[in-house]
């Protein structure tokens, strides 16, 4: 496989790991990064020269650097909705324990 169609395959790769993010296919996430890996080390044996191999490094680092800025901004946003969905329930329930109490007063 030619150097350029390897960067491009890779390149796709991280798109196509942006794209599951964007609609929520979480599960395409391993395989896609499992592809990636395998992709860049036929890239890192067959690639000589030492500047485009270091390029390629930093656009991966850059590439899934983001995809997992993303993945913890999801995940801390859940946190905080399931934070406020408890506090919720918790209102809720306190509210019909005074309701049952006053009720039975």
């Amino acid at each position: 496989m030619e150097l350029t169609e390897l960067e491009n395959q890779m390149t796709g790769l991280l798109a196509a790991m942006h794209e599951s993010l964007d609609k929520q296919r979480w599960r395409r996430l391993p395989a896609l990064h499992q592809r990636l890996m395998a992709l860049y080390a036929d890239y890192a044996m067959a690639q000589s020269n030492v500047a485009q191999l270091d390029a390629m490094k930093a656009t991966l680092r850059r590439g899934l650097g983001e995809i997992i800025a993303r993945r913890e901004a999801r995940a801390e946003r859940l946190k905080a909705r399931m934070e406020k969905h408890r506090q919720q329930r918790d209102g809720q329930l306190a509210y019909s324990m005074v309701n049952l109490v006053s009720e039975q007063a």
